[in-house]
Order: structure tokens, then C-alpha cells, then sequence
């Protein structure tokens, strides 16, 4: 079987490819053994997508529903180099009526794009970069200085973002087929 590749602009040339058959591989094709990547591993990423998903959406969910005041965080919880200021964040009322916003809806977003697989590399770096400012928050862990459950989320997040974990039971795999977001150059890579 030739697999080839046809880009922008080489459209004229496609008549020599006809009767090719055009393959698009899976990022862990050719690095486990085939049963494995396609028996075991979709199952895997489309679980770690909901979980991660659950977490955020629940959270932000829960903050929503309860109320959320981020200043008791911002003043008691920092520490650090960047503690200072992050506690004069917490003490400026302008800053916390932007923060506590973007804070419970920026996780009620993630959670639900995650769960829905929509915009999924968009969600996981948004929800990476949510993590890594808690992360910064926090610096250094005062329990375990080199694994924060902040860095298992941005882990986490970054394979789901790496392996395009929404075309896998998700809705970026149907939106990423639409003609109109294949003329939008990177629409595709935010999906997946």
C-alpha cells in the first residue's frame, strides 16, 4: 500500500495519485503493537478524557452551586517567590472579580469540552495552564517537592492534547470532517 500526502497548493497533482489508497495513521500506530494500540488504548484515552473532564466540570459545578471566593486561596494558601503576588490578588477586589469567573467557568468549560471531546486541545491547554498558575500558587509543595497532583493534571492533559483524544468518541472527530473546517488553516489542530 503507498501512503502518500497532499498538501495545499498540490491539488493539480492529484491525478498521479489515483488509485492510491490515502492512509491517516494514529499517533500510536507503529509504536505498540497493533492489537494493543487499537483493542486497549481508545478505551484508555477516551476514560482519561471523561475523568479529567469530570474533575474539571464538577469542580467548577461545585463552586458555581456553593459559591466561590477566591481570596481566602490567594491570601492564606501562596507561598513562595510569587506568593506576595498572588496575595495582593486576593486583596484587590478588581482582580477577584475577574478571577473567580474565569476560575469556575474556565473549569465548567474545560470539564465539558473534555467530556464531550469538543475543541479538546484547546480545553487541555487551557486546563494545563489553570493548573500550572495553581501550581505556581502553591511553589514550592510543602509535601512533596517533585510530584504535585498539579503536574499529574498537566500531564495528563498534555497526552490527552498530544493524542488527539477527542477524534476518539468524540465530537471533534465529526466537526474536524466539516468542509468549512478544513479551509480554516489550524481549526483541525485546535480539535482532536
Amino acid at each position: 500500500m503507498a501512503e502518500t500526502t497532499v498538501g495545499r497548493g498540490q491539488e493539480g497533482r492529484l491525478s498521479q495519485f489515483i488509485g492510491e489508497e490515502i492512509r491517516v495513521a494514529a499517533p500510536w500506530e507503529g509504536v505498540w503493537p497493533a492489537k494493543l494500540a487499537n483493542t486497549i488504548l481508545p478505551p484508555f484515552i477516551v476514560l482519561l478524557r471523561l475523568t479529567m473532564g469530570w474533575i474539571f466540570a464538577y469542580s467548577g459545578f461545585d463552586k458555581l452551586i456553593r459559591g466561590f471566593d477566591a481570596s481566602g486561596f490567594l491570601i492564606n494558601a501562596t507561598q513562595g517567590p510569587l506568593g506576595g503576588w498572588f496575595q495582593s490578588l486576593g486583596e484587590n477586589s478588581a482582580a477577584l472579580n475577574v478571577i473567580e469567573p474565569l476560575v469556575v467557568w474556565g473549569e465548567i468549560l474545560i470539564g465539558v469540552a473534555l467530556i464531550f471531546g469538543v475543541l479538546t486541545r484547546w480545553a487541555a491547554f487551557w486546563g494545563a495552564a489553570m493548573m500550572f498558575m495553581f501550581y505556581l500558587a502553591q511553589f514550592p509543595p510543602a509535601h512533596n517537592p517533585f510530584m504535585e497532583y498539579y503536574l499529574v493534571y498537566i500531564l495528563v492533559l498534555g497526552v490527552l492534547g498530544g493524542l488527539g483524544a477527542g477524534r476518539i468518541l468524540g465530537l471533534d472527530n465529526m466537526i474536524e470532517r466539516l468542509p468549512w473546517v478544513r479551509r480554516v488553516p489550524g481549526a483541525t489542530f485546535l480539535l482532536g
